[in-house]
């Protein structure tokens, strides 16, 4: 049996969206959805822990309800479940991460919570992470930072992959900038050594997909800004993570933590495992 598409909500706005994206994704790859709410009860005094316990989980209830209702309304032939898991949010989606083909969170830059939870998730999940800030157009490429890592490599894969599934292509964007030490040569050689990385990044995947096209961007400039603005014509933005496990730390790479918060697609943050 394929692995489901695992979405998490939490009954706002920004889990719509999620949920959106989330099912349009399975039914286009024709895989299960598995609807994840998770939440924790604050420890207050044990005398109404019960009752409290009680209501969250009726709260919890309708909120699944309301999803899996909205799922089938607009696709039928997917087969939809759901769970109701209680605990941290962050932790509960990085364990289901290990039976996810990927994870979809909502985030539209709430810092407090949801923020928090997306750069967890994020860093430690074991598949990738779909951030969904909008939903995308359907027509436009995909867009694919490139920093010459292994993880690109990963992140290439999924690119190549997702953009062959949905007969777009794929946007190869490598952000570098000029040395101005004597012995880097010139401007024309550091030209052609940053193009030779992106070209090296995507000749496996692009080998195994050879009919999606794909254009590089090699530029000078900010990483951050230049995939922001190429996230506003992209229907998918893929990054990669270089860090996850609880003991290589929370912090996110900059770019990709920065692309969660500002870019204007939807953006897919891919392991390094």
């Amino acid at each position: 049996m394929s692995k489901p598409i695992v979405v998490g909500i939490d009954g706002r706005p920004d889990s719509d969206i999620a949920l959106e994206w989330a099912t349009a994704e399975a039914a286009h790859r024709k895989v299960p959805l598995l609807i994840l709410h998770a939440g924790e009860v604050s420890p207050i005094r044990s005398v109404s822990r019960g009752p409290l316990l009680e209501a969250t989980r009726t709260t919890s209830e309708r909120v699944v309800d309301k999803a899996i209702a909205i799922v089938q309304t607009t696709n039928r032939d997917i087969s939809v479940s759901s769970v109701i898991a209680p605990g941290d949010p962050a932790d509960v989606l990085i364990s289901w991460s290990t039976e996810a083909l990927m994870l979809v969170l909502g985030n539209r830059g709430r810092p407090p919570l949801l923020g928090s939870v997306c750069a967890k998730v994020t860093t430690q999940a074991r598949c990738p992470v779909i951030i969904a800030r909008t939903m995308p157009s359907k027509h436009a490429p995909v867009v694919l930072g490139v920093d010459g890592s292994p993880v690109s490599k990963t992140a290439a894969a999924f690119a190549f992959d997702y953009a062959a599934r949905h007969t777009t292509g794929v946007r190869a964007v490598h952000t570098w900038h000029r040395s101005s030490l004597p012995s880097s040569g010139d401007l024309p050689a550091q030209r052609r050594a940053h193009l030779r990385v992106v070209t090296e990044t995507l000749a496996d995947a692009h080998d195994h997909h050879p009919k999606v096209p794909a254009w590089v961007v090699s530029t000078i400039g900010n990483a951050r800004d230049v995939l922001r603005d190429e996230s506003m014509q992209a229907q998918l933005l893929v990054v990669g993570t270089h860090g996850h496990g609880a003991t290589s730390g929370l912090l996110l790479g900059s770019v990709s933590q920065a692309m969660m918060r500002t870019a204007s697609c939807p953006v897919a943050v891919i392991p390094s495992i």
